[in-house]
């Protein structure tokens, strides 16, 4: 009786595998069911580790333990909120729409959706403490942060959150943001939400995540960070690699000059060359690097996947 059922099964694993559906709705659940399946094979301790170090910076490189319990969470509550087929299907049918007159960021503001995750408060805890940003910290009662591009915000209130419960701090955030929905988000969260990073001077922690490649002139942008920091100031940066730069609001989506040049560079390059590049970039401005690590940036899924991933690597730097 066992050796039928096994056939059965196999051969059952074959037709599915073969099988292609023809409604647009029974594609769009045959896809999510098929890209979960893919999600629950993953190794997600991968997401935190490094195959190979860069030569120059290896000895800065903070291994982070994941995913932890606060990150598995978010991922949860990913998967409901996705898996919420009327809502998702709404959502679907508004961007069509919206898609005429708003950009992508625009829309995921105005439909509140597409939040997104990159390290939990314990993570950020471990990883500020090896770059010494607390030991330098000590003595002061208040802190001014600033996160650039922040979104909807999500992210920058873990950081906050982690600011807050470390040293008791009284954390007055500023953010920037392009999106006029996303600023209203920040808004509703008591954000001071600046037209631009000149605004503020001596701030104790700059944020940079996921901005560099996506922004018009990253130069002069790491050059307006610098400068906003107090003498003892900290600057945390993201960036995405494989490196990729796409300007959301440009008609070409080109920027003015790309973070790493030249680029497109004459061979391809690995993940470690890229690192290289990225800490030489910022040395350049004048930042110390204290510490890097790598970790997964994560985005809220849709009708068609629970969560998505791209692979940052985040950098303390210090004036």
């Amino acid at each position: 009786m066992l050796p039928l059922t096994i056939l059965a099964l196999f051969v059952f694993s074959v037709i599915m595998s073969n099988y292609r559906p023809r409604g647009a709705i029974a594609k769009v659940f045959f896809d999510r069911l098929h890209n979960d399946d893919v999600i629950q094979q993953i190794d997600m301790t991968t997401w935190y580790t490094m195959g190979k170090l860069p030569r120059k910076y290896g000895s800065l490189y903070h291994h982070l333990n994941g995913p932890d319990e606060l990150t598995l969470e978010w991922l949860e509550r990913s998967k409901k909120t996705s898996g919420r087929f009327w809502l998702q299907l709404c959502h679907e049918v508004a961007k069509l729409f919206l898609n005429m007159f708003m950009t992508q960021t625009d829309i995921n503001g105005f439909l509140k959706r597409g939040s997104m995750f990159i390290l939990s408060e314990m993570q950020f805890d471990q990883f500020l403490t090896a770059g010494g940003f607390f030991q330098h910290r000590e003595r002061q009662s208040a802190l001014s942060v600033c996160d650039i591009g922040a979104g909807d915000g999500e992210v920058t209130l873990r950081l906050v959150h982690t600011l807050q419960q470390k040293r008791n701090w009284q954390v007055t955030t500023y953010a920037t943001e392009s999106s006029w929905t996303m600023r209203n988000r920040l808004n509703e969260k008591n954000f001071i939400v600046l037209e631009n990073l000149n605004q503020i001077h001596q701030a104790d922690l700059i944020v940079c995540f996921n901005v560099l490649d996506r922004c018009f002139d990253p130069h002069v942008m790491l050059s307006d960070i610098y400068e906003s920091l107090d003498q003892t100031g900290f600057a945390l940066i993201a960036l995405v690699l494989p490196y990729s730069h796409y300007v959301e609001k440009n008609s070409s989506h080109l920027p003015l000059r790309t973070l790493l040049e030249p680029w497109p560079p004459e061979k391809r390059l690995t993940v470690e060359e890229e690192l290289e590049m990225f800490f030489d970039v910022l040395q350049a401005v004048g930042f110390k690097i204290r510490t890097w690590t790598k970790a997964p940036y994560l985005c809220e899924g849709d009708l068609r996947q629970s969560f998505y991933w791209l692979t940052d690597y985040v950098v303390l730097c210090s004036k």
